[in-house]
């Protein structure tokens, strides 16, 4: 039986071309519907990109049109189709870099950006921007070319978006100069980031000047350069600007209080939770991964710990590498001086100003009278300007100048009707000033101050005793007999005191140093014969140091100081013998109630000078103060110049207030919470088993498996257990043996 043949149907019309329909697997339809995703022509095209080069001359013809329409538009509603197109073509571009649409891509880009970034909406200036931050990664546009838009875009009130462009910024010089150091593009960047300082807006100012304080603080770009560009920058009219720059000469690179310096946790307990992070691994492969991983851990750990001891230095490093530091004082000062700016950025200014003259011992004598007119006791942040006064003292300041500030604050501050607190801040400000110049207190004023040191307060009486420890190393001969202490009398009778511009002991042991290297030999004679790096080193017979010389006397200073620290009996016993000569020539001894008549006599005498001085020192023959003369003797005080000087050394002792109930829970608190930290960082990866059976209570271990096993084992079973027990004991003695074996 035949069946009529079936209608002929019409020719389907074929889909369009393309190139690896075959691969996908998928009719021809689906293929081409799948096409119109960018996404999956995005995976697809970096597989195969030579495939796919007609798609991707397609959807860049489409972004030029769409571009055209989006500019005509920049306010528009519709951006999510141009918003598309930009991010497909910035992750595709770089598997065509030689295909010119990948030239002209960014150069659009840039265009948009400088003509119309105040217009764009923000999603799209962020694409924009991110697109070309790729690019300029990848290598396909010049970071020089993509920088002056980056700048430009820190005028924009988007604080994202700016974040954003500070980090790549310093992320990218920070990947130039990873592996080795290009100074000829460094001078170009410096160039370029610096002539951005000089932008007319003043948050686009403020955003490049906290780029170049980054790269300074990671220690990229640490030359002069960059500290005097950031110098003309203390003299802007911006006040925010004019901070910053302030605050880079003190140390201080970010004004944010969530960067500020955060304490560490000890080397040593780092250390620890690593070794016991990694000691229950006893696979083989295992353990080698994790132990090299373990050596990486520990050197990040040291790393990290060198970082924070260095970064006390930063501040000293750029105070150290302008170029005039006595023009770039006095101009700052005849600033403060005319400044209308708020109080919390003049105090910054009198900070730096007295760091740069303790620190390069300069000469602004106007200083002084301006601080004088802020030393009153009713001033607010007191403290910080006296430190900073105590900053600004060295050994070259005439003591004239400093005489009025130290009566104004012995007036003002050290006086009866003045609180402990306050009188305790005017004996410690004293104290820090005299230290670093103390021809600048007199003699009289100075036994008036020391009679705080039998004070019912305790501040104020360890205030009045660090006075006269500071004293004892400076100049003993101001203090009276009965303060001065063994040491500084000695000293005095060698006529060790202190002169107005004289040489510090330091210097002494430094000069005695040099001049014991020089009579080791002198080449000065020996240039004729020598041979040529020899003769480098002398001229005229006058020898010239060398590094190694220099390293020699690191260390003999290093060997004086442990014999000192030592303190051998012979040279104590020389000494006490120098000092018995010189108390008593005649060579008769004398009787211990001789000394102490000998003793009220020399008091007597102190107490007649001082009357006729004006100022009669009535407590000097109490028998009370005798026996408290050497209560204090071996406290020694040790003033450094150029050194920053706390609050807390101004303010001292500080005296517990009575917490009321709410306090006390909450330090309670605080304390357990502490306690719970400690127990982790000591435990980090938990407890073990074997631990936590120690904390079982009694009634669940009593009645377990394992206990009522034990009970119900019978003799042979028990034997059996036993004989077990003793052979695995003799196998890991064994063991023990062969790795002691092994490491002997």
């Amino acid at each position: 039986r035949r069946y009529p043949a079936a209608p002929r149907l019409a020719p389907r019309a074929p889909a369009p071309p393309c190139p690896s329909d075959s691969s996908w697997g998928l009719g021809e339809e689906r293929v081409w519907k799948r096409m119109t995703d960018l996404l999956e022509l995005q995976n697809r095209l970096r597989k195969d990109p030579p495939g796919y080069i007609d798609e991707f001359r397609l959807q860049y013809a489409h972004f030029k049109s769409a571009l055209e329409v989006f500019q005509l538009n920049p306010k528009g509603q519709d951006t999510k189709n141009f918003s598309r197109l930009v991010r497909f073509l910035a992750h595709v571009i770089p598997c065509y870099k030689k295909e010119p649409e990948s030239r002209d891509f960014a150069p659009r880009l840039i265009q948009l950006l400088e003509k119309q970034y105040e217009v764009l909406s923000k999603d799209v200036r962020a694409l924009a921007t991110q697109a070309l931050m790729q690019l300029s990664n990848r290598g396909i546009v010049s970071r020089f070319d993509v920088m002056p838009v980056f700048f430009k875009l820190f005028r924009c009130q988007d604080k994202t978006l700016r974040t954003a462009i500070f980090s790549h910024l310093v992320n990218d010089v920070s990947k130039l100069n990873r592996k080795s150091r290009d100074h000829k593009l460094n001078s170009k960047l410096q160039a370029f980031f610096l002539s951005m300082l000089k932008d007319s807006h003043p948050m686009a100012v403020k955003k490049s000047l906290d780029v170049i304080i980054e790269i300074w603080s990671r220690k990229l770009w640490n030359d002069g350069r960059v500290v005097n560009a950031v110098a003309d920058m203390a003299f802007s009219k911006i006040p925010k600007v004019k901070a910053a720059a302030l605050r880079f000469f003190l140390g201080v690179h970010d004004n944010r209080e969530d960067n500020k310096k955060k304490a560490l946790i000890p080397e040593s307990v780092q250390m620890k939770n690593l070794y016991l992070q990694n000691s229950s691994i006893t696979n083989v492969r295992r353990r080698k991964k994790r132990l090299r991983k373990m050596e990486r851990a520990k050197k990040a750990i040291k790393r990290s710990h060198m970082e924070e001891e260095g970064s006390a230095f930063k501040s000293l490093a750029a105070l150290d590498l302008l170029y005039d530091p006595q023009a770039f004082a006095d101009r700052l000062f005849s600033q403060l001086r005319s400044s209308t700016d708020a109080f919390e950025l003049r105090l910054l200014m009198m900070n730096v100003i007295s760091r740069l003259i303790g620190a390069h011992r300069l000469l602004v004598l106007n200083f002084y009278p301006f601080i004088q007119k802020y030393l009153h006791s009713g001033q607010t942040s007191i403290t910080k300007i006296l430190a900073y006064l105590a900053q600004a003292s060295h050994s070259l300041v005439p003591p004239e100048e400093l005489a009025p500030l130290i009566r104004s604050l012995a007036d003002n501050f050290v006086s009866d009707r003045s609180s402990p607190e306050v009188m305790a801040v005017g004996l410690n400000a004293i104290r820090e000033v005299c230290a670093r110049c103390p021809l600048a207190l007199e003699a009289d004023l100075l036994q008036d101050l020391t009679q705080y040191k039998k004070s019912k307060s305790k501040g104020v009486m360890m205030a009045a005793r660090s006075l006269i420890a500071a004293f004892r190393e400076v100049d003993p001969s101001k203090l009276s007999r009965k303060d001065r202490g063994k040491d500084a009398s000695i000293r005095m009778d060698k006529n060790e005191t202190h002169e107005y511009a004289g040489v510090d002991r330091k210097d002494a042991k430094d000069n005695e140093v040099l001049q014991e290297l020089m009579r080791e030999g002198d080449r000065g004679a020996k240039d004729a014969a020598a041979p040529a790096k020899q003769k480098r080193k002398s001229f005229g017979g006058v020898r010239f140091l060398t590094a190694k010389d220099f390293r020699k006397m690191k260390t003999m200073k290093e060997m004086q100081s442990r014999k000192r620290k030592r303190g051998d009996a012979k040279e104590v016993e020389a000494e006490e013998e120098e000092a018995s000569d010189v108390e008593n020539p005649t060579g008769i001894e004398i009787e211990s109630g001789d000394e102490e008549a000998d003793n009220d006599m020399g008091e007597g005498m102190d107490a007649k000078k001082s009357s006729e001085g004006g100022d009669k020192d009535e407590d000097t023959d109490n028998d009370e103060d005798d026996e408290d003369d050497f209560e204090f003797e071996d406290e020694k005080y040790i003033a450094e110049e150029g050194v920053e000087i706390d609050e807390d050394a101004i303010v001292g002792y500080r005296p517990r207030k009575k917490m009321n109930k709410e306090e006390r829970r909450a330090t309670i608190k605080a304390g357990r919470d502490n306690i719970q930290k400690k127990w982790a960082m000591r435990n980090p990866s938990g407890t073990t088993n074997r631990e936590k059976l120690k904390n079982k209570p009694f009634m669940l271990s009593k009645y377990s498996k394992k206990t009522s096993k034990k009970k119900n084992m019978t003799s042979f079973e028990q034997q059996k257990a036993h004989t077990k027990h003793v052979k695995h004991l003799k196998k890991s003695s064994k063991k023990n043996l062969k790795s002691m074996r092994g490491k002997a």
